[in-house]
C-alpha cells in the first residue's frame, strides 16, 4: 500500500498516520435483508395470484419451494448458463413443479412480474446497518456498493431503504456487464470509482465465492459477513454482525 501512509515526527518517535480504506459492500444478504423482504413479497404474491386455488396449501410451502428454485436459477445465472429474462420466470415455474402443480407459463409470468414490482420496495435491513454505515462514514471511509443484480431492482432497494446517502455509487452486474466473482467486476467498479486496485480496498459481503474469493483474487481484502456459518480461514476477516466491522483494522 505504498504511498498511502503519512509519516510525522513526534519527539524522537516516528508515527504512521493511517488512512481509512476504500470500502465496497455487497447489498443483498449483507445490508438489505433479502430473506425477510423476499418472503414478504412472496406472501403478497401468493395472495394476489391465488395460489391456494391451485392446490398450494400455504405461503410457507410456496416460499420453501421458491427459495430452492431461486437458488438454483441464480447459480445458473452467475455461471452464465441462464439470462436475466429466463431467470425471472423460470424460478417460479420450477417452484410450481416442486409443489406438485403443473407449471403454467402465464401464472409463472404473473408471479414474476408481481415479485419484481413488490420485493424492491421492501425496506428491512440487516441489524445495525444504519449505525455501522454512519460510523464508517464519520471515520472518513469512501464507500460503494458492488452487487450482482439488476439495475431497475437494486437502485430501488438502495433508495427506498435509505442507503443512498452513505455511498458514492452503486455498481451492478447489469451496468458492469460482468458478475462477481469474475475479476472484471472488481476491476471495472474500481475504475469507475476512481480507486486504484492496490489502494488497500476492502470488500464486505456474505458470499464466499462472489464477495470474498473474488475480491481476494484481485488483491483486495475480503471480509466475510457470515452470521451463522463456519468461519473460513482463507478470509482476511470474518464478522458475525455488522457492528464487528467497527473493530477491524480498516485502514491503509
Amino acid at each position: 500500500m505504498g504511498g498511502l501512509a503519512i509519516v510525522s515526527f513526534v519527539g524522537h518517535q516516528t508515527r504512521i498516520a493511517l488512512k481509512p480504506a476504500p470500502l465496497f459492500f455487497d447489498l443483498d444478504h449483507t445490508l438489505w435483508d433479502f430473506e425477510s423482504n423476499s418472503r414478504n413479497a412472496l406472501r403478497a404474491g401468493f395472495e394476489e395470484v391465488g395460489l391456494n386455488r391451485l392446490g398450494i396449501e400455504s405461503p410457507e410451502r410456496w416460499i420453501e419451494a421458491y427459495e430452492a428454485a431461486n437458488e438454483w436459477c441464480w447459480s445458473e445465472f452467475r455461471h452464465g448458463r441462464m439470462d436475466k429474462e429466463t431467470l425471472r420466470a423460470e424460478r417460479f415455474r420450477l417452484a410450481m413443479e416442486r409443489v406438485g402443480v403443473t407449471p403454467s407459463p402465464s401464472v409463472a409470468e404473473k408471479l414474476g412480474q408481481h415479485y419484481i414490482a413488490t420485493s424492491p420496495h421492501q425496506t428491512a435491513l440487516i441489524e445495525g446497518t444504519h449505525e455501522v454505515l454512519e460510523a464508517l462514514l464519520d471515520r472518513g471511509h469512501d464507500m460503494w456498493l458492488l452487487t450482482n443484480g439488476f439495475d431497475e431492482v437494486q437502485y430501488i432497494k438502495v433508495e427506498n431503504s435509505g442507503l443512498q446517502p452513505y455511498f458514492l455509487g452503486v455498481f451492478t452486474s447489469d451496468s458492469l456487464g460482468v458478475k462477481k466473482p469474475h475479476s472484471e467486476a472488481f476491476q471495472r467498479s474500481a475504475q469507475r470509482a476512481g480507486v486504484a486496485m492496490d489502494a488497500g480496498v476492502v470488500m464486505i459481503g456474505d458470499s464466499w465465492e462472489s464477495d470474498v474469493e473474488g475480491a481476494q483474487n484481485v488483491g483486495w481484502r475480503g471480509v466475510h459477513f457470515n452470521p451463522s456459518g463456519e468461519v473460513r480461514p482463507g478470509a482476511w476477516r470474518t464478522v458475525r454482525t455488522l457492528r464487528e466491522l467497527l473493530d477491524l483494522p480498516l485502514e491503509v
